[in-house]
C-alpha cells in the first residue's frame, strides 16, 4: 500500500501542473520578454492541444517505467532511471510524433535540460505569476521557423524526496546517488508547489 502511494505521487511529480488552454500565443523576437497580444487562432489552439497531448503521452510513458523502477529499488533506482532511460524514452516519442519533446529548467539536474537565455525569460514570467497566485497556464511561442509549446511543472511533496532540502527532505543514500550521477546538480532546495521547470514541445515549420 505504501509503495502504491509513493508511485502515484511520483507520477504526479513528472508534470505537477494544471491543464489550461487560455494563454494566448506570442511572437518572440528574442530581444525582450514577449507580451501575449496576438489573437488565438485555430492553429494556435491546435498547437496547445497537440502540445498537451504529446507532453502527457511522454509523462505516461515515463511514469510506467518509473513505477517498475520504484518497485525494484525505491527512490534511488528512480534517480538512476532518470539518468539512463528518461531521455531515450522522450526521444522515441519525439520521433513518433514528429516533434521535439523535452523538459527544461533554470536549475538543472542534468545540464542537457538547461533552458535557453530566451526561455529563462519565460521561466521568470511563470514564476512571477505563481508568486501572485495566478494559476500557471500553457504558452505557445513562435520562435524562428518553429512553434514551441511550454507547460509548467510544479513541485509536490513527492518531488521533495529528491529535489527538496538536503538536510530535511532527502535521505542520505539518495543524496549519495544524486552526487554520484549529477556532480553539478542544481535541482535541490525546493519547497512544495514551486516552479520546477517546463515541458517543451517544439513543432517544425509546416
Amino acid at each position: 500500500m505504501k509503495n502504491s502511494f509513493i508511485i502515484l505521487l511520483l507520477l504526479a511529480a513528472l508534470t505537477g501542473c494544471k491543464d489550461s488552454s487560455n494563454r494566448k500565443p506570442i511572437e518572440s523576437s528574442g530581444a525582450n520578454m514577449p507580451t501575449a497580444d496576438a489573437e488565438v487562432g485555430k492553429k494556435d489552439i491546435a498547437y496547445q492541444e497537440k502540445g498537451m497531448e504529446y507532453a502527457m503521452a511522454t509523462q505516461a510513458a515515463l511514469g510506467k517505467r518509473l513505477q517498475s523502477k520504484i518497485q525494484e529499488g525505491g527512490i534511488q533506482e528512480a534517480i538512476v532511471f532518470c539518468k539512463v532511460e528518461a531521455l531515450p524514452i522522450t526521444d522515441s516519442l519525439s520521433e513518433k510524433f514528429g516533434v521535439a519533446i523535452s523538459r527544461i529548467t533554470d536549475r538543472p539536474r542534468n545540464p542537457m535540460n538547461t533552458a535557453s537565455a530566451e526561455e529563462m525569460k519565460f521561466i521568470a514570467n511563470f514564476k512571477s505569476e505563481i508568486v501572485t497566485g495566478q494559476p500557471p497556464e500553457p504558452l505557445v511561442v513562435r520562435q524562428g521557423d518553429r512553434t514551441n509549446f511550454y507547460y509548467p511543472i510544479l513541485t509536490n511533496n513527492m518531488c521533495l524526496k529528491c529535489h527538496g532540502n538536503p538536510e530535511a527532505d532527502i535521505q542520505p543514500q539518495v543524496l549519495g546517488v544524486i552526487a554520484e550521477l549529477y556532480p553539478e546538480d542544481q535541482a535541490t532546495g525546493y519547497n512544495n508547489n514551486q516552479f520546477r521547470g517546463l515541458w517543451k514541445v517544439s513543432f517544425p515549420k509546416e
